[in-house]
């Protein structure tokens, strides 16, 4: 069944969406509308930027996931309300996905359950339910997988608390948070201490960032940090069954944080290094209860094996979505949807003659690109020629952030490795994306 038979399949289909997310999500309202999905989006923002781009708008202050329960309840009256009887509810952000756990449960429609949103929510649960119930992976041994001593940090007093065997360095993040705001690597205890305290003084409430999952409240954790490459893997399950699984391959992190700096398409592992990871993704995902949606699977790949760092439970966010269009012609938001609305897409990925290699763009050295008008249109003009694929999460505010999120990603195709990489320093140096303090070629040099 092609996409085109899929979009069929979906038109009429009512889909409730709660969060309508940032900058970046904002072209997925339009591509539903296309398959015919009327979308019912419930936000805590009346102001939101897609208030009008679909169909239907509720304004409801979710804010408070203390009472998801009760939110739940209110969102299912106010969509009944209204006349409308929806067919399943999703959402594409982190902090939400629980909330849309309960709203499906109480409309008896396709999802996992409220408690294994909440542990896949918890980078610290994950890690602790899935060392308790055993991976069963026969390729990835249980030891290969997941710290086996993550420590959840809710006050300072915690990081004096640090179990037997605890290993430095070790990495310190937020325990809900997304995007690796706040993470970083501590080298010693006294450094634990210290940058909890920092991080958390600052990055207390949704306010302090938005977005990000503090409205989960500022808990962190910390567990050892791993060395090797880092690779995602974005799994589609219906049904407790594998459907298909995409890698992407990460460029190496800029210590001591670890915002995204570049990323590959197709992965450069061999394939029985695929296989392990796509069958470690999708087991860990079973074990914790994700059994129908798109999951977003975060590991290193060590000398070790294998290392799992979390799970998102939600399609993978940057440039997955695009890239995935780009290469294979697929639509993994449309899968989505349709898991949500109780139908098992097909996913056919035809093999690829072509490389992506792209690198974020960051605010502090790189919003010149589009703020100075000789850069401005250079990147313009590489666009229109189709020299490089520009993606833009966010828009640029006039005041850095103290986090230095990605605000886009420049990448560009090659037939090989090497080809990819040449065009994309080219184009770095031209961009003046290559920097001191950004060194691409470091960055991408795995690849």
């Amino acid at each position: 069944m092609d996409e085109v038979s899929q979009r069929n399949l979906m038109n009429g289909k009512r889909i409730i969406v709660v969060g309508g997310g940032s900058y970046r999500l904002r072209n997925i309202w339009q591509d539903a509308a296309k398959s015919g999905i009327e979308v019912i989006l419930v936000e805590a923002d009346s102001q939101h930027i897609s208030r009008d781009l679909v169909p239907h708008f509720i304004h409801y202050d979710f804010s408070d996931h203390k009472i998801d329960d009760v939110h739940a309840a209110e969102i299912v009256s106010l969509i009944h309300g209204r006349g409308l009887k929806a067919d399943g509810c999703l959402s594409f952000v982190d902090e939400c996905a629980p909330l849309s756990a309960l709203v499906n449960e109480k409309l008896g429609t396709k999802g996992p359950s409220f408690k294994a949103m909440m542990t896949a929510n918890s980078k610290t649960r994950t890690q602790n339910v899935l060392s308790m119930r055993g991976a069963d992976i026969s390729q990835c041994p249980r030891t290969d997988i997941y710290s086996t001593k993550p420590v959840h940090l809710t006050t300072e007093m915690d990081c004096d608390k640090l179990p037997e065997g605890f290993r430095f360095p070790a990495v310190l993040k937020l325990d809900n948070g997304a995007f690796a705001i706040g993470a970083c690597v501590v080298e010693n205890s006294v450094e634990l201490r210290r940058k909890y305290c920092e991080i958390t003084s600052t990055l207390r409430n949704d306010s302090d960032f938005p977005g990000i999952g503090l409205t989960h409240g500022n808990s962190m954790m910390t567990m050892e940090f791993y060395g090797g490459t880092e690779h995602i893997v974005d799994v589609i399950i219906y049904d407790s069954k594998l459907v298909a699984a995409f890698i992407t391959d990460c460029g190496m992190a800029r210590r001591p944080y670890f915002i995204a700096t570049a990323r590959r398409m197709p992965s450069f592992l061999s394939w029985d290094e695929q296989t392990r990871l796509i069958e470690a993704a999708y087991r860990c995902c079973l074990k914790i209860g994700l059994s129908d949606g798109t999951f977003n699977v975060e590991f290193k790949l060590t000398e070790n094996g294998p290392k799992l760092l979390e799970i998102n439970s939600r399609m993978g966010g940057y440039c997955l979505r695009d890239w995935l269009r780009k290469l294979y012609g697929i639509d993994i938001m449309l899968y989505s949807l349709m898991i949500a609305g109780g139908i098992s897409p097909y996913v056919r990925t035809p093999p690829v003659d072509k490389i992506l290699i792209g690198v974020m763009v960051i605010p502090s050295l790189h919003a010149k690109i589009l703020n100075e008008e000789p850069l401005r249109n250079l990147l313009y003009n590489m666009i229109e020629k189709e020299e490089i694929f520009f993606l833009q999460f966010r828009k640029l505010s006039p005041i850095l952030p103290t986090y230095d999120n990605p605000f886009g990603n420049i990448a560009v195709s090659g037939s090989t490795s090497q080809e990819a990489k040449q065009k994309l320093m080219k184009v770095c140096r031209e961009l003046d994306i290559d920097q001191p303090d950004y060194q691409v070629e470091q960055l991408i040099h795995h690849f």
